[in-house]
């Protein structure tokens, strides 16, 4: 090994001097110039991309023995298919930025020490592939000039999503690194968009809220929170940043209730999301992002008692409203209502949750992350009838 190595661990540096073509790319090791017979029995190359995970100068491979191919169906050279003993999936995507044609799954038997090093993993994949070239061309090889090169990906995350490459889903994930996205109103339900929102490569998420933390508000918010904390009287949208910032960057709060005098604060965001309940606020908010052509999503609950059977019945409502979609922000509940918001003093975490993750999925599906066979505008759930009912053009 080279007093100065030049790759993250000396499995990655081995194939480097074994004349490898090496790249890591983020979350992905990648082999190029991997020879491989064609079904017309000619040589051609293709990479090999597996999810790459270093922790401290130790290769992590989770029992990952998976990895996916750029070239067409390898074959035998006598013609006869490999795609028996090596594939698992032939669906073409985007994985590091390469077009992949499928991904391969196959073990050694035995397993022996495959799962100990990245080197171990793929080379058993280039030996699978490369013997069948050479049975054509004995001087064909995987090996050249070994280079290495190293391609870091920006993210706001103090440590890797591992589950992103494993899956070859950064194609997918970067359908949400949007630049900003802003949520007003971070009680229950926001705190909740924050934490699942929190997640994403979202360069900067805004908070607005103006409220304090009360000691009823952890009782409807994820995590849980001391009881210092609940009675310190900590503003709602400076004291979340605090909880992420060990996690990521860009979550910034401001201790501000949005109103006509302010409202231009949301301009220039990607996104919003409206989680106040506080009718004329929504108002002003909303029909501000439609002049701005800010697609948004307002959500809101309410919770009715039934005494006949002493118990609760819940709703959750989510609207998309987008620049195709503007007429909706008159149909968004815009009167004051408070006093009427029996909600307020019923701690109803669940609904709070799931009104969140409707907003959210809704919101994935706008973006393309999710797949949308239909489309509403409006989504709302009942909860004693166990079902979601979905409103406004629906067919995708």
């Amino acid at each position: 090994m080279p007093a100065s190595p030049t790759a993250p661990d000396p499995h990655i540096q081995r194939l480097v001097d074994e004349d490898y073509a090496v790249t890591i790319d983020g979350g992905y090791l990648i082999i190029d110039r991997i020879p491989y017979v064609t079904l017309a029995r000619e040589i051609a190359w293709g990479a090999l991309i597996c999810a790459y995970r270093n922790v401290d100068g130790v290769p992590q491979l989770d029992n990952d023995h998976q990895c996916w191919f750029t070239g067409s169906m390898p074959h035998r050279a006598d013609g006869t298919s490999l795609e028996g003993p090596l594939v698992s999936e032939k669906q073409p995507h985007t994985v590091a930025g390469r077009a992949v044609q499928m991904r391969f799954s196959n073990k050694p038997e035995p397993i022996g020490d495959f799962f100990d090093s990245h080197y171990n993993k793929v080379m058993h994949y280039i030996r699978k592939l490369s013997r069948h070239a050479r049975d054509i061309d004995p001087a064909v090889s995987a090996t050249s000039v070994g280079s290495y090169r190293r391609r870091e990906v920006p993210s706001v995350f103090h440590y890797a999503n591992d589950a992103i490459a494993q899956g070859g889903l950064d194609a997918v994930a970067d359908k949400l690194r949007l630049r900003r996205v802003c949520i007003v109103g971070v009680g229950g339900t926001g705190s909740y968009l924050l934490d699942a929102l929190s997640k994403e490569e979202i360069e900067r998420i805004d908070l607005y809220d103006h409220d304090v933390i009360e000691p009823k508000n952890p009782f409807r918010m994820p995590g849980a929170m001391s009881r210092e904390d609940a009675y310190a009287g900590h503003n709602k949208a400076l004291w979340l940043p605090s909880r992420y910032a060990v996690m990521r960057t860009g979550v910034t709060g401001h201790p501000l209730r949005i109103d006509a005098d302010n409202v231009a604060e949301l301009a220039g965001a990607d996104f919003v999301f409206i989680a106040v309940d506080h009718g004329p606020s929504r108002g002003i908010i909303a029909r501000f992002l439609v002049e701005q052509r800010i697609p948004f999503i307002d959500v809101g609950i309410g919770v009715d008692k039934r005494a006949d059977v002493a118990a609760l019945i819940a709703r959750a409502r989510v609207t998309l409203v987008t620049p195709d979609t503007a007429h909706l922000v008159d149909e968004l509940p815009t009167a004051d209502d408070s006093e009427d918001a029996v909600y307020n003093n019923i701690q109803v975490l669940e609904i709070n949750a799931i009104n969140a993750m409707l907003a959210l999925i809704r919101f994935k599906q706008y973006l393309g992350f999710y797949a949308a066979d239909e489309r509403p505008d409006v989504i709302k759930y009942v909860s004693s009838w166990n079902a979601l009912v979905l409103r406004g053009p629906t067919q995708a």
